[in-house]
């Protein structure tokens, strides 16, 4: 049976809640998955956010996507940057108005807001509602804690997750719920009715009396306090450090038993690295090889290249620091930019290693040829940007870097015809439509110096105009703009001239 179950007449179960088609596929939301972890690996946190998202439309249930979801979406608020929300291309690519959409939309939300207790709470209402029972354990879990952490306590919060928690059938936490809203409001006598009614379920469920013709599963796991304590550790975002000793004595112990299992060992390997020591990170690393060698499958050695690649980043952000805190220490300086080249080496080294088994990935191309852009070697970036080109959601960067690219070689023609392609590309960001229009700008003033086009340098001069009335402050247009109206004065003296 399908996540949400087969409805009558339906033929296998391919309605959502709310009408709409979707399709139930386990396989095709691991695709997405293993895209969102490698990409989050590369810092690029909005668009794992995005495929984490759609990896769970094909599969609401999965832990594994809303774990990855969560934490993708912490290292997107953890950023320098500042940003507290995505474009709107994420929340695009997952709305559809079914109640699927509005459960991952739900999350988003809180995601972006996680200490919101009444984000956390309509998301907890949104998972109950198309029946994702293990996700809506782990968020209104989270909910409830929220919700009674808030300076005033509000009732209505609390009978929702009341009723949340009756619907997926965990009564011990309803109850909590109800005596939680019952000590806000005493003089609710429904409230008081409610917790009796929810302790008789709760009494028939410990009896066992609820479960004739069950075959088990996640209502039977959560009525086990050990495998409850369990399963929630390993779901946690935020674990204490005893929780994660645990979580990793637990799994050595299993492949201690089971050595040769695979999942066994991921989950090792997992929990080691959450917990991140230098040692551990030895520890699975060298597990990781050693599974490669023995399996041959790729994803084994693309995870111990993670190791080191985020090792080398650590490194980069000491020095980063280090730096913010002795502004304008040369030797440190020195020390940042050789790393930086090291640690974009050494990503490269992976990223081509990750091309030649997944040839048709055209993300992994985008991100080879990013790195290749950013140590300034744009011959080499020029191959894979004009491949990812063809992937909807890379063409505009894509084309975009493709272009400075070609700049950066003196290939003006092929600059303007990249970046004009790229500005005809609808929704795109204001932010890198404005840069898309700097750098066609450049393109066309480099033509026209290079060739003594004047065609080349009027369209630099509407370009420079628009920018400048746009954003006065933004790069160097006062520079350019001065520089494109000489330029355009002597071109046309010049033609003047000749005439």
């Amino acid at each position: 049976m399908g996540l949400f179950g087969r409805k009558s007449g339906d033929g296998g179960g391919n309605e959502k809640p709310g009408g709409n088609n979707w399709e139930f596929s386990p396989d095709k939301a691991k695709v997405f998955f293993e895209r969102a972890d490698t990409v989050d690996q590369t810092g690029n946190y909005e668009y794992a956010i995005s495929l984490w998202l759609q990896g769970l439309m094909h599969d609401a249930s999965s832990m594994a996507g809303i774990e990855g979801f969560f934490s993708s979406v912490a290292k997107f608020l953890s950023e320098g940057s500042g940003r507290k929300s995505v474009s709107k291309d994420v929340i695009k690519a997952i709305s559809d108005k079914g109640d699927l959409s509005k459960y991952l939309i739900a999350i988003l939300e809180w995601g972006l807001k996680p200490k919101d207790a009444a984000y956390a709470v309509r998301a907890f209402e949104a998972a109950t509602k198309i029946r994702a029972i293990e996700p809506a354990f782990f968020i209104g879990i989270r909910a409830m804690g929220f919700t009674l952490q808030e300076k005033k306590v509000r009732k209505d919060l609390l009978v929702k997750c009341m009723e949340c928690f009756d619907a997926i059938g965990s009564y011990e936490q309803a109850i909590n719920a109800a005596e939680q809203a019952y000590k806000v409001d005493p003089s609710d006598g429904e409230l008081g009715a409610k917790i009796r009614e929810l302790a008789a379920k709760a009494t028939m469920n410990r009896g066992g009396y609820d479960q004739t013709g069950q075959a088990g599963g996640f209502r039977a796991n959560i009525r086990d306090a050990d495998k409850q304590r369990q399963l929630e550790e390993q779901e946690r975002i935020v674990k204490t450090e005893e929780t994660i000793d645990r979580l990793i004595a637990s799994a050595k112990e299993e492949l201690a038993k089971r050595p040769d299992d695979l999942p066994t060992i991921d989950r090792y390997c997992k929990a080691l690295l959450e917990r991140g020591k230098p040692e551990d990170e030895t520890a699975a690393f060298k597990l990781l090889m050693k599974t490669y060698e023995a399996t041959k499958q790729f994803r084994y050695r693309e995870m111990a290249g993670q190791i080191k690649v985020r090792q080398s980043r650590r490194k980069v952000m000491d020095l980063r620091k280090m730096l913010d805190s002795a502004p304008g220490n040369e030797m440190i300086e020195r020390m940042l930019g050789q790393a930086n080249e090291e640690h974009l080496l050494l990503e490269i080294e992976e990223l081509k290693l990750q091309v030649e088994n997944y040839p048709t990935d055209l993300t992994r191309k985008f991100e080879l040829g990013r790195r290749y852009f950013e140590l300034g070697k744009a011959q080499e970036a020029i191959e894979f940007f004009q491949e990812s080109q063809n992937d909807p959601k890379n063409r505009a960067a894509s084309l975009h870097m493709l272009g400075q690219s070609f700049l950066k070689i003196g290939w003006n023609d092929e600059a303007v015809g990249a970046l004009r392609t790229a500005l005809e590309i609808r929704d795109i960001m204001p932010e890198l439509q404005l840069e898309m229009r700097y750098w066609l700008m450049v393109a066309q003033q480099a033509k026209a110096e290079a060739e003594r086009d004047l065609e080349a340098a009027i369209e630099a001069d509407k370009l420079s105009s628009g920018i400048a009335m746009q954003q006065i402050g933004y790069r160097d247009i006062r520079v350019r703009r001065d520089a494109i109206k000489k330029l355009l004065a002597d071109l046309r003296a010049g033609k003047a001239g000749g005439a």
